[in-house]
């Protein structure tokens, strides 16, 4: 069986939900290699490789992980990097692609075959949420006597971005809010009307978000807020101050104008006036 050299893909695209982990990228390049090249074995690196036998007949790919480097921050706020991570692929033949004192070509794909293969099918490959996979280096390692394999090491490089964990803040939940309009332009006049200071020395009017307020005693004198009296525009609260022109349960007459309110509670799609 031939290798497969430089040929479209013909596998699904790989898109997982946490593309950019190393156990997740490596089992992309995995899959990668096993749907463009079908004539070598082609397995992650063994937890104990001190055990494993290479038993394919023609040879096996293993692929590991070998370490990343970080770039500088891109960030002031958040800590966001470029992480470059690096994989090998470790290529075990039988052969290099002919026996000796024949011509360069034999009955298996060799060494050197894999070799353009692999590079062919990880180089410009593109893994969700990284760049495009680019070569870096391949190497002869050695020839195992005892086994008779020969040992080449391929090493790529992908990139994708490091990001700080993100935690959720913990500010309380959003339970009711108001709005209040400030510039008068919805202002609703509302004429003069008597109204009589509680035993508090409160009068609270009929509507909040006061804009302007104007009151005047039994004499028609007008009272000077800060002196005589205070408000709580907000809620719509007048309150008398002690040595004032008015006391409690006084009455005087009041005239107002007051903008529009909105409150919005948890659960509402749109404000309660």
């Amino acid at each position: 069986m031939g290798a497969m050299i430089d040929g479209p893909w013909a596998g699904e695209a790989f898109a997982p939900p946490t593309p950019t982990d190393v156990g997740t990228i490596e089992a992309a390049i995995v899959a990668r290699l096993r749907s463009q090249i079908q004539s070598i074995e082609v397995v992650h690196y063994p937890d104990r490789p001190e055990t494993w036998r290479m038993t394919h007949r023609v040879g096996s790919a293993l692929v590991i992980y070998r370490g990343a480097t970080y770039g500088k921050q891109l960030d002031t706020a958040a800590v966001i990097q470029e992480r470059t991570l690096e994989f090998e692929v470790a290529l075990m033949m039988r052969d290099l692609g002919w026996s000796v004192g024949s011509e360069a070509s034999g009955p298996s794909p060799g060494a050197y075959a894999i070799i353009e293969a692999v590079r062919g099918a990880l180089t410009g490959y593109a893994i969700a949420g990284c760049r495009k996979m680019h070569p870096i280096r391949e190497k002869f390692v050695e020839r195992e006597k005892q086994g008779g394999v020969w040992i080449y090491a391929l090493t790529f490089a992908v990139a994708t971005l490091a990001l700080e964990r993100s935690e959720a803040e913990e500010f309380p939940a959003f339970i009711r809010g108001i709005a209040l309009e400030k510039g008068g332009i919805t202002a609703i006049e509302v004429a003069a009307a008597p109204y009589t200071f509680d035993g508090e020395g409160k009068i609270h009017l009929p509507h909040q978000n006061v804009l302007d307020l104007r009151i005047s005693d039994e004499t028609n004198a007008q009272l000077i807020e800060g002196t005589d009296y205070e408000s709580d525009r907000a809620d719509g609260i007048v309150t008398v101050i002690a040595g004032g022109a008015a006391a409690a349960e006084d009455t005087v007459e009041i005239a107002y104008s007051y903008g529009e309110r909105g409150i919005v509670e948890s659960g509402d799609s749109q404000p309660i006036n």
